[in-house]
């Protein structure tokens, strides 16, 4: 891997120190740029921690949601905005390894389980195939969509919750999800 150099660094980190401080102030497309910058990093450090590519995700939205939440706590003076998000990211990862110490056998994984149940090679290539493709459609949409969709079906808020979680406008968040559900449609039907 190559190293970065000290004044690229700076850069980046003024720069998603920037994206953070408006995010703050409740701009989402900042907050938008700062994932796009910090997904790679933070979902490299999530998958040191977790086993499966379900507990990453759900980590990941966890840590990413802590963060747009936490905005106006960071401080550059401590560090920097990227070592924040890790460090969200970590204690995060930490929790549900103590969680999942704390209560074994009941945190499995869904398709763990169904391919176990199922003995039919058939079955299993399906699941397969379906979760790389839905995987794949998800990838395709922009953050914002998948930030919404992500606290709409995996935090079970409603449109008006995520719109007063995100700060966003109701109507955004219901265009948001519309078009991110009717992407989908089409990558998954094609």
């Amino acid at each position: 891997m190559a190293r970065i150099s000290e004044t690229d660094r700076r850069a980046r980190d003024a720069r998603l120190a920037a994206c953070v401080e408006a995010a703050a102030r409740g701009d989402a497309a900042a907050f938008e740029r700062f994932y796009d910058q910090t997904t790679g990093a933070a979902q490299a450090l999530a998958r040191r921690f977790m086993p499966g590519r379900a507990d990453v995700e759900d980590l990941l939205a966890d840590a990413y949601f802590g963060a747009w939440r936490g905005a106006a706590r960071f401080d550059a003076a401590r560090g920097s905005a990227l070592g924040w998000l890790l460090a969200i990211v970590r204690s995060r990862a930490i929790d549900a390894l103590r969680q999942r110490a704390a209560h074994p056998g009941t945190d499995r994984d869904p398709d763990d389980e169904a391919a176990a149940e199922d003995t039919d090679p058939a079955d299993r290539l399906w699941r397969a195939q379906a979760g790389s493709r839905l995987d794949e459609a998800l990838r395709g949409l922009r953050p914002a969509e998948r930030w919404v969709l992500a606290l709409a079906y995996f935090r079970a808020l409603s449109h008006s919750e995520i719109a007063r979680t995100t700060g966003l406008p109701l109507g955004t968040v219901k265009t948001a999800i519309l078009r991110a559900q009717a992407r989908l449609r089409a990558v998954l039907a094609g």
